[in-house]
Formats: structure tokens, sequence, C-alpha cells
């Protein structure tokens, strides 16, 4: 009996030590999985994957999979990452289907089959790591079920990709801010408003010579980070403490908001004297963090639900986008009955990207869904309009998940000359939602020089898709580019009409490059029933919509103008001519000249024609001497 009681002591103290260590272990994969994703951390979790690896852990093995196809702390191989990956989904490496999903959704296997066949073998490798809870695999089967129209299965895998990231989101985190293009044309942002490290550098030092504004500036970005410079929370509040001696009320607000929501218990501050001071100078936004430290209490303030609501009510008057999340919260946590008004705070806080607003609202959506489907008397519509609204908001938080710095991890390799490598990870990022990485991913893919596709057949096929992507998230260039593929035929069955469709509804979103191109279609009567006066109208509104549109539309409307002169003059058809100049066809959309859908010979005949009127005319202007 003793000795039955000591073996099951032993068996309970081993299972004991083995679940502490395969806890610790649980911990060490996820920090270094989410280190991947981030550009300064990844050959720090490449090294403790391939450290466990090593032992025979099939986790790491497998994570390794994903880094080796992106390129994420080590280099960049797809053949291994394929080689790798095949052998691990049969031992049940969850990540190893995630990676092997994409390489079948890519068309990277060097395996010939139907794209209807890969796609459905790439989605049965999603599912399966969805299973093992991988929120990447999650989120892409999501998106799958979402464009067939099953809502309710997107909202399940969207919900779980969700509820993985939102531990991790702190509370006043914001949707990112517009990533960089790999094409100025695209960044609807001036470069120059970007900072750079050099300028950064700069101010830095500015602030370390007493320049409060420039310490201000310092904390703030050290505070959120930027490529190339890793967030540094304490380091922010050095430069706060700084600026606060130099009485910035602004300093005063976010030193205090820094230090109610992370623990330093070695920095002494009064944060409620530092509110009150500079709310007593005017600055409203101290009410939000004033309400955050009532409603939460701090270090000897004990927590005050009257005081925080006050505070928070006047930071909604005042506009403060977290007061509105706060005072949601606080009508949540007082059972006041205020579900709606609570809900109808968060959509405002929400509207303007703050992240965990988003994810109550989804979860109030998902509530309600559970509700209706108990309720007889509430229609299909409703549960559906329900579901996809809350589809949205669980969609938004995963995209805050920390793959989102991929982005600029790309752009780094595109700028390093890594283009492969930045392919696939914006591929990634376009799989996953991110509209930025439709468009790059679309240009490296027009660019041809991609370092993976070895066809022009297989390019056009993927440029096809990340276009079409753009195009559905109401990005013009998507259009544009979706009409110059069925222009040519690139990828797609060449269709004159759907071009034209293409261009149209790029128009509609105020580009001019569409515009112009759609405007040559109807000049020509290219998909569209020829109307040269409509055509005209239509390069004319194509002026006004971008100056750097001036000079093609200009010589256009010449163009226009000659040949309507010839064709009347002379008894002429010249738009029954074919003018066009194969090798100016398609440039990838770069600019009006290279990339305009229509004929180019025109133009030069027509400058060349101009300019011998001209002479003619000269000529003939010309004074004669005296005989």
């Amino acid at each position: 009996m003793r000795s039955d009681i000591g073996l099951l002591s032993i068996l309970i103290l081993v299972g004991s030590v083995y679940g502490a260590e395969l806890t610790k272990w649980q911990n060490q994969r996820e920090e270094a999985v989410f280190a991947l994703f981030r550009p300064q951390d990844a050959s720090r979790g490449a090294l403790i994957l391939q450290h466990a690896a090593s032992q025979g852990n099939v986790d790491a093995e497998s994570d390794l999979t994903l880094a080796m196809l992106l390129g994420m702390g080590v280099p960049q191989d797809i053949d291994a990452a394929e080689k790798s990956s095949s052998s691990l989904v049969e031992g049940g490496g969850a990540r190893a289907h995630t990676t092997l999903g994409l390489l079948l959704a890519h068309n990277l296997t060097g395996t010939e089959m139907t794209e209807e066949k890969r796609q459905s073998q790439a989605l049965s490798h999603y599912i399966l790591a969805a299973m093992s809870n991988d929120p990447i695999a999650q989120m892409l089967a999501g998106w799958h079920y979402l464009k067939v129209g099953d809502c309710d299965a997107a909202l399940q895998y969207f919900r779980r990709a969700a509820l993985a990231v939102i531990p991790s989101v702190p509370e006043e985190m914001m949707s990112q801010d517009s990533p960089r293009y790999v094409w100025p044309e695209d960044d609807q942002f001036a470069e120059e408003g970007r900072m750079t490290l050099d300028e950064f550098h700069y101010i830095e030092l500015m602030a370390q010579h007493g320049d409060a504004d420039a310490a201000l500036k310092t904390a703030f970005i050290l505070y959120r980070g930027m490529p190339g410079l890793p967030r540094d929370v304490r380091g922010a509040v050095g430069y706060l403490r700084q600026a606060v001696k130099e009485n910035s009320t602004s300093a005063m607000v976010i030193l205090s908001s820094i230090l109610l929501r992370h623990d330093f218990p070695d920095i002494e501050e009064d944060v409620l004297g530092l509110l009150q001071t500079a709310l007593d100078f005017g600055e409203q936004s101290a009410h939000a963090f004033l309400g955050l430290l009532y409603l939460n209490g701090f270090r000897g303030v004990p927590k005050d639900l009257a005081k925080a609501k006050i505070h928070l009510t006047q930071g909604v008057m005042h506009g403060v986008a977290e007061a509105f999340y706060l005072l949601g919260k606080l009508y949540e946590e007082d059972n006041s009955g205020k579900t709606d008004e609570a809900i109808a705070l968060w959509h405002v806080s929400a509207s303007i990207g703050h992240v965990p607003s988003a994810f109550r609202i989804a979860e109030r959506y998902w509530q309600e869904l559970h509700r209706v489907a108990t309720n007889v008397d509430n229609t299909a519509v409703f549960a559906q309009a329900l579901c996809h609204s809350a589809v949205s908001m669980y969609r938004e938080v995963a995209l805050s998940g920390d793959w989102h710095y991929l982005l600029e991890s790309a752009y780094d390799d595109y700028v390093n000359g890594h283009v492969g490598t930045a392919l696939m990870k914006y591929l990634l990022m376009s799989d996953l939602g991110y509209p930025s990485a439709h468009v790059n991913a679309g240009r490296l893919l027009d660019s041809g020089n991609d370092g993976i596709y070895n066809t022009e057949e297989a390019l056009h096929h993927q440029a096809v898709k990340v276009w079409q992507k753009a195009a559905e998230t109401g990005t013009a260039t998507g259009y544009v580019r979706l009409g110059d593929l069925h222009y040519y035929g690139q990828g797609v069955p060449q269709d004159l009409t759907l071009a034209f469709m293409y261009y149209n509804n790029a128009s509609m979103l105020g580009s001019a490059h569409g515009l112009f191109n759609a405007a040559q279609m109807v000049e020509w009567g290219e998909g569209v029933e020829q109307n040269v006066t409509k055509a005209r109208e239509m390069y004319q509104s194509a002026g006004e919509l971008s100056e750097d549109a001036h000079v093609p539309i200009t010589l256009a409307l010449l163009r226009l103008d000659l040949f309507l002169r010839l064709n009347t003059t002379l008894g002429l058809d010249l738009y029954a001519v074919d003018w066009s100049l194969p090798s100016l066809k398609d440039q990838g959309g770069h600019s009006f000249f290279v990339s305009a859908s229509m004929p180019a010979w025109d133009i030069i005949l027509m400058v060349v024609l101009a300019v011998i009127i001209t002479a003619m005319v000269a000529l003939r202007a010309r004074p004669t001497g005296n005989r």
C-alpha cells in the first residue's frame, strides 16, 4: 500500500515537473514566434527556435518553416520551407500546415494542379493549423469563408484570432499608421512627412541639450517606436520628465498616462498633481486620464467611479478619443444599465482606430447573435448584418497582432534589395487583409524582378489576384492595374469591356490615371462605343483631378483635335489606323506616357505634324526682302 502511495507521489511529482517545463517552453515559444515578426528581434527568435529544434522539438521545427519561407531571422529558402513543412505536417506540426498552405495558395510547390484544387488544399492546411490555435491560419481561413459567403464560419475563425491577440493589446492601442509603399506615387502621405532615423537622432540631440519641445517629440517616438527603432517606454518616461520640468502640459498628460498603465515602482511622480496642473493650464485631455485614475485607483488615490464619470464625461465633451472608450467601460462596470450608451461610445472610439473598443463592440455583437439565434421573430437578414459587423470588428483586432510588423520588415527587405523576401511577406500580409500589402505585392509582381516566380504567366496570375484584392478595398490603383491586365490579356483573357469598366471604377474613386485611360478607350471605341465629344470632356475632367496629368492630357487633346481636322478636311479615318507601339503597351502603370493603355505612335505623329505645320506657317509669315 505504501509503495503504491509512493509511486503515485513520484508520478505526481514527475507530472508537475513536466507540466512546469511544458509551460516554460510554451512561453518561450510564444516569445520566440512573436520576436520573428519584429525585424530587430527576428534573429533572437530564430535562435531560440533553432536551439529547441536541434533537440527534436517538433513545434520549433514547424515554426521555423514559416521563418524560412518569409526570411524572418534566417535567410529565405522556399525550397527548404516546402521540404520541411511537407515532412512535418505528417507529424502534426501546426505552423507547418500554415507554411504549406501558403506555398500552395501562391503556387510555389512546383506541383501541377488546377487553381481550384490548389486553393482547396491550402484551405485544408489552414483549417488544421487553425485547430491548433495558429491565429495566422485562423485569419486566412476566416477570409476564405467570408469570400464564399459563409459569415458564420468566418466569424468563428476571426473571433479566435482576435481572442489570441487581445490579451497583449495595450488599452490605448490604435490601429497602425499607414505604412510605406514601394512606389512613392502610391503613398498618400508625403515621403518628407516621415521621420528618418537621422532626423530622430538630431531631435534627440536637441532634447539632450535642454530643448523641451524636442524632449516631448523624442519621448513620443520612443514610446511608439519607428522602423529601425524599437519601442522604449522607460526612455520615453525619462524625456517626458525632462519636458515636465519645463512646464509642458502635454508632457504632464502623456507621462501620467504611461505611469497609469505601466508598472514603474522606482519612478515616483505625483500623477494626480500632474494631471490637475495640466488641467489648470487648460489641457483638456487631462480629463480622460483623471477619469482613468479614478476608474482604477492609483498609488494611494482610491477608486471613485463618481469622479471618474465626471472627468470622462468632460473628456468626451472635448473629443478626447480615449475618454469615449473609458466612459463606456465605466458604464459596463457600474451596472447602470447603460449598455447602449457604452456601445455608442465605443463605436466612436473604434471609428478612429481604437482597437480595444473594436473588440468590445465585436463581443457585444457576438452575444447579440446568440440571442437572435434563439428568437424566432428575428430575420436571417438581421442575423447576417450582425455577423458581418462582428467579423469587421474582430478582423480589425486581429490585424493589430504582432505580425503587422512584417509590413515594415518587408519594406526594409525591398530597400535592401531582397525583393523575393519582401514579396513573400507582402503576399502573406495581403492574404491577411492589409490594404497596403495588396498594392506593394502588385508593384513587385509588375516589376518582373520578384526573385520567386520564373514565368510571366505565373507573375501575371498572382498580380491579378492581389490587384483584385486592392480593388475590393476601394484602392483606385487596383482598378487601374486590373484595367491594364484585362486590356492586354495578362493573367486573364483579354476583355476590353471589363478593362473599360475597371478604368471607369478607378475614375469614380478620383483617379486621373483611370479617367485618362477610360477617355482614350472612349475616343478610340475600344470596348465601348466611340464618342469623341465625350472623350474630350473626360480628358478635361482628368486634368482637373491631377496637375501631373496636364502634359499628357494636353497632348491627347491636341491629337484629338488634329485627327478631327484631318479626317474632316482630307476625308480620312485616322481612328481606323492601328497606331499602337507594342513595346510601350504596358509598363506597370507608372506614368501616363508609359502606361497609358492606348496608342503611342499617334501622339508622336501628332507632334511631328504639329511641328511641320508650325514651320510652314512660320515660313509663310516670314517677310520677304525688297526685289
